[in-house]
């Protein structure tokens, strides 16, 4: 009879006690927006307002009339991305659009070999995966270059974000319209022939973004390493070093390291503005005057090819 008492003691403790179904233990706590579930390596950072991702476009954004008081009480989920990680992963489900609030990322698309192909490079207010709207999978890789944060509005929200507010639905047209400048932007680098005249605009394109965001368009540390550039630009790894060589020893730019600085602005512009060779490239044939072949040194590659 004591055995089996013991038994029925031993039993009742090895049995889990249940939880009552009003219980706050019996429901998850979400951190971030419900509907967009945690993709890549990102970590929820909170929740913040839809207020607070209207002011990256304008700082009065939430006190115009558009966006009424309804952005103060939309709950907008947040990512928090370390350097190196992925904001979102190729191929994963499509499932909500990112805002950068802090820090850049890289857009690239891997190939079936393996080989990756940047791009984009994407700040302070520009959209992450926009494509999400019209696809069911992401088709590119975000990875941060630095630690960075990012807003996130699910794909599931949308529409009830732009009905309730007016100046949301301008600001993912905005989104929309930045991503046809880049596209333009990126057809025009790859227009050029040099290499030099291709990473000029990239550096333009780059000063003209920082301006924007309220910092030096002169001065800036590049986010992105020289492959990625390279990358970006369609040229070797080699070529990008030199070709900033090139424009350093032109006083065009300073460079040390990652810290770039533009010297003398007109004359970037001047590189920029050809479309076949570098700016005063002393190979160039002039009127009246017969082009000669050009005399290479052994293991010296042309920076226009």
């Amino acid at each position: 009879m004591a055995r089996r008492e013991r038994l029925k003691d031993a039993r009742t403790i090895d049995k889990p006690t249940p939880i009552p179904e009003e219980s706050p233990l019996s429901k998850p706590t979400f951190i971030a927006t419900p509907s967009a579930p945690e993709e890549g390596d990102a970590a929820p950072a909170g929740r913040t307002t839809l207020a607070d991702l209207l002011r990256l476009f304008d700082p009065d954004a939430p006190n115009r009339p558009e966006a009424g008081d309804e952005a103060a009480r939309t709950a907008v989920g947040m990512r928090r991305v370390k350097a190196g990680a992925n904001l979102i992963r190729m191929g994963a489900p499509a499932m909500a659009l990112y805002f950068v609030r802090t820090g850049t990322f890289k857009i690239s698309r891997v190939d079936e070999d393996g080989y990756e192909q940047v791009l984009a490079f994407a700040g302070r207010g520009e959209v992450i995966a926009y494509e999400a709207i019209c696809q069911d999978a992401y088709p590119t890789n975000a990875v941060a270059l630095e630690d960075a944060t990012a807003y996130v509005v699910p794909k599931a929200d949308l529409a009830n974000f732009c009905r309730a507010v007016p100046a949301f639905e301008m600001a993912l047209h905005r989104a929309a319209s930045a991503a046809l400048v880049h596209t333009n932007d990126l057809v025009d680098v790859m227009a050029a022939v040099s290499s030099e005249v291709r990473l000029a605009r990239f550096l333009l394109q780059l000063s003209r973004k920082m301006a924007q965001a309220g910092q030096s368009p002169r001065r800036f540390i590049l986010r992105m390493g020289r492959r990625d550039i390279a990358s970006l630009l369609g040229v070797a790894h080699e070529t990008v070093s030199r070709s900033f060589g090139s424009l350093a020893t032109a006083r065009v730019l300073h460079v040390d390291d990652r810290d770039v600085e533009i010297l003398d602005l007109d004359a970037l512009r001047a590189y920029a503005r050809c479309t076949r060779r570098a700016h005063e490239d002393p190979m160039a044939p002039r009127p009246g005057r017969l082009a000669a072949a050009p005399h290479r040194m052994p293991g010296r590659q042309s920076l226009a090819a």
